[in-house]
């Protein structure tokens, strides 16, 4: 084979490596259709070297037969050799036959590249038949590789014959501007490969993150296609948007479902619902919420106020509802029966008769019943608004309740009179409370003195909360606290008499204020009152409009 810096003028020199090997595959040498001439030529001169190190004589050790010269000097004399040692051996002269009982079938020893698996003898005719068709492959073998290798030097020698090949880089114009080159202009593929890779191609994925962070990002969306639409309810977002993709799985769709949600979101129209306690309203893109105030409003059950007279809208009893939470305020009165005109006297303080003034037997006292004014208890206590809801329309909606019963506790109620040359007042020890039906009631002492423990009548008007309560006779004076001795100043200690001062005033009338019956006139204000409305109403209510 000519080398590749060999003068061949006028011929151009050709690399072996650029030469195919297209004859068939000869696996005893690993050569396959399509190696390089170089890898053919490398593979028959391995084993051809191989071949001629087994054949050389001076590879093998002749010295157990005492030659020290003239020994074989080549691989067919030493079979030879090899022969004559074994027929010497066995007492056979050259060109005779001699029979023997052991051999030629006596066992001998092989060597090594004849085992079989642990077999290390062998019969010595089958061993020197073995070695007779090992030595005829190999000769097969050698005549193989001479013609093949006198081939391979006829197509190389052919192909180093030949002008060196030439390559050409191709080149196309690019549609737009990749780093430093020009869009519209023609360029080689390699300059295109390299501004794409070091100028578009790594800005674009330090941008985009790597392939295992976009479907990360792909995996993490939350809106299904199942999930209602905002625009259009009652529909889904693949039945209002057939454009939606339901199997998802790259960043173009991921896109396009994220402006879908987004156009979905702002197509979609805000509708606010107020609730019971929260006033939402949606103006011009601003949501605003405030907790529903309705304001002060009248109880049910008191028209006998005569709100011209009482000189201040606060006297009449009121209540006002902020969120979930009633707060009362206002006097609360119990009305006084009278006939005049068929009616109930109106209350008022501003102008006579009122509720300070008038006396006039038998109405003095007793408590209006029926339309419009009150209901009397068989224990002892007062309902107003006849034992209906006092609670307006306004503060309550339909179903809603107040979620338990509230009270103010044990206060003084009180009504000034006129006793002619002075005035004095009335005076009651009252419990006010509110129902869940929203019934107002007013206790009286008698109700618990005779109903908590013994429930008898005979224990009325027996704790000393008495001493604080008006139980008066008509025609009686009044007692004056502020002259002479008193229960409640002495001039020295130990033990005194008891004694009253009385004012020249008479009571017109008899009262005994610890009967609800009598408590006509009597009023207690109830400011502070609250009640809380059962939470788990939905309902809506209506507050001020500011």
């Amino acid at each position: 084979m000519k080398p590749v810096n060999l003068n061949t003028a006028p011929c151009s020199p050709v690399s072996s490596n650029c030469v195919i090997w297209q004859g068939p595959n000869i696996p005893c040498i690993n050569l396959c259709n399509g190696d390089t001439v170089s890898d053919v030529v490398f593979a028959l001169a391995t084993e051809l070297c191989g071949i001629l190190d087994t054949l050389n004589v001076a590879n093998y050790d002749l010295t157990c037969f005492g030659i020290t010269a003239c020994g074989p000097n080549d691989f067919q004399a030493l079979i030879q050799f090899l022969i004559a040692q074994i027929c010497a051996l066995q007492g056979v002269v050259p060109g005779e036959i001699k029979n023997t009982t052991d051999c030629p079938d006596c066992l001998v020893t092989v060597a090594d590249c004849f085992v079989v698996g642990n077999q290390t003898t062998m019969n010595l005719t089958d061993y020197v038949n073995m070695i007779a068709a090992k030595i005829c492959s190999i000769i097969d073998q050698l005549a193989i590789i001479n013609a093949t290798l006198l081939s391979l030097d006829i197509r190389v020698t052919t192909l180093e014959n030949e002008p060196d090949p030439t390559f050409t880089i191709p080149s196309y114009i690019i549609g737009c501007d990749i780093g430093t080159l020009n869009g519209g202009t023609s360029y080689q593929i390699d300059e295109i490969l390299e501004a794409f890779t070091n100028d578009v191609w790594c800005d674009f994925y330090t941008a985009t993150g790597t392939t295992t962070e976009i479907l990360a990002a792909i995996a993490a969306e939350c809106i299904l296609g199942t999930d209602p639409s905002r625009a259009n309810p009652p529909f889904t977002m693949e039945g209002a948007y057939p454009s939606w993709n339901p199997t998802s799985n790259t960043l173009a769709s991921t896109i396009n479902h994220i402006w879908i949600v987004l156009c979905d979101l702002y197509n979609a129209s805000i509708t606010v619902a107020d609730t019971s306690t929260i006033d939402l309203t949606y103006t011009g893109g601003l949501l605003t919420a405030r907790i529903i105030d309705t304001g002060w409003i009248n109880l049910e059950g008191f028209t006998f106020y005569d709100m011209a007279r009482t000189g201040s809208a606060s006297f009449r009893p009121q209540c006002r509802r902020i969120g979930n939470v009633v707060h009362f305020r206002g006097l609360l009165t119990v009305p006084l029966a009278s006939t005049l005109g068929g009616a109930a006297l109106t209350y008022g303080y501003q102008s006579s008769p009122g509720y300070d003034s008038y006396f006039a037997a038998p109405y003095a006292y007793t408590a209006a019943t029926g339309v419009g004014s009150c209901n009397i208890g068989s224990g002892g206590y007062i309902e107003f608004n006849q034992g209906i809801s006092c609670i307006p329309v306004g503060i309550l909606s339909v179903g809603e309740t107040l979620d338990e019963t509230y009270g103010l506790g044990w206060k003084i109620a009180v009504r000034p009179i006129d006793v002619g040359a002075t005035s004095t007042m009335l005076t009651s020890l009252t419990s006010i409370g509110i129902g869940t039906n929203g019934v107002l009631q007013w206790g009286v002492s008698t109700n618990t003195e005779e109903s908590v423990v013994s429930g008898g009548t005979g224990s009325w008007n027996t704790s000393p909360v008495n001493y604080i309560q008006s139980i008066v006779t008509a025609g009686n004076h009044v007692p004056k606290f502020s002259n002479g001795s008193s229960v409640y100043d002495a001039a020295a200690a130990g033990l005194q008499p008891t004694e009253l001062f009385y004012d020249a005033s008479i009571y017109p009338f008899s009262v005994n204020s610890t009967l609800a019956e009598e408590l006509g006139g009597l009023g207690v204000r109830i400011d502070g009152l609250t009640s809380f409305i059962n939470p788990c109403t939905v309902s809506t209510i209506t507050g001020i409009i500011c």
